[in-house]
């Protein structure tokens, strides 16, 4: 039914390893001067309920904040895309470079993944994908703010909205490898084939997207996988520490997303630390950069 491309010679590129953040501490303690800060912008909202406040995209209402700190609030897009944006801020700005071996989506990324595939899936004749430019975009380091060329990266970590759970999961695209991981912070609530069967078009649309945009016509990845890349990209969990309560996926693919990307153990992703990561979170925003190690 898709298309299958051709393959090309392939070989390993070199990048600079992301070295500055191994020093990261996520559990290092919210300087008092934020906390006073954060305060005094909760103590506006209590003055003033109808207060909207800007935080980079962001017109964030009381409720926005309510739900962030409170324990086990459900955080939505919003908070994920600004959490997202903070960590590739603080990337660019630790690093020093123009390249990294990592970037990340935004929540936006897995719609557009969705159209594209219903659009592909309904063409009468498989002879080509047509992929819209906001995938392009994004592959292109053109968006979100702060983000890298994919060329320039080994790996793409996207957060994921698995809409018949209502629950969210943090995705690594490994360019290397041709596959998919998943981190998902509670793999009780879906069974691995409902799993596969609901990130299907990304599986699907990520090779096909690739080869659109000649992506590996360059000769600078190495072929590592056992099967030709242009094939559906597998898709397998990995083995992470779970949540223990229904509100707090959001703020695990956060800190999966900040901790894996940094090269650190995730033995801090705990339900005991979310309220912490809740109120660390809500601080960077109110600040307008993530803490730095």
């Amino acid at each position: 039914m898709w298309k299958i491309v051709e393959a090309s010679e392939v070989v390993k590129k070199n990048l600079p390893k992301t070295t500055g953040l191994r020093t990261l501490d996520p559990m290092k303690a919210i300087p008092h001067d934020d906390m006073v800060k954060l305060l005094k912008l909760c103590s506006e909202w209590r003055h003033n309920p109808n207060l909207v406040m800007q935080f980079g995209n962001v017109e964030a209402e009381i409720e926005f904040f309510a739900s962030l700190v409170k324990a086990d609030g459900w955080l939505k897009g919003d908070h994920i895309d600004l959490g997202l944006y903070l960590i590739r801020k603080r990337q660019q700005q630790l690093e020093e470079v123009e390249i990294s071996d990592w970037t990340t989506t935004d929540v936006f990324f897995m719609n557009h993944i969705h159209t594209c595939f219903a659009d592909n899936k309904r063409k009468k004749e498989q002879v080509g994908w047509k992929i819209r430019t906001s995938l392009v975009n994004v592959v292109n380091g053109k968006v979100p703010a702060c983000g890298l060329d994919w060329q320039n990266t080994y790996k793409v970590y996207v957060p994921c909205m698995l809409q018949k759970y209502k629950h969210w999961a943090a995705l690594e695209i490994d360019l290397i490898q041709c596959e998919i991981k998943v981190y998902d912070s509670m793999v009780s609530l879906i069974p691995d084939q409902s799993l596969k069967e609901e990130l299907g078009p990304l599986s699907i649309t990520i090779p096909n997207l690739l080869h659109t945009l000649d992506f590996y016509e360059e000769g600078v990845y190495a072929n590592e996988c056992t099967r030709d890349w242009w094939c559906p990209w597998p898709i397998h969990r990995v083995d992470v520490p779970q949540q223990a309560n229904q509100g707090d996926c959001g703020m695990f693919v956060l800190k999966y997303i900040e901790l894996l990307s940094a090269e650190i153990s995730l033995a801090t992703c705990t339900s005991q630390n979310m309220p912490f990561f809740r109120l660390k979170l809500a601080a960077e925003i109110a600040r307008g950069d993530a803490y730095m190690p």
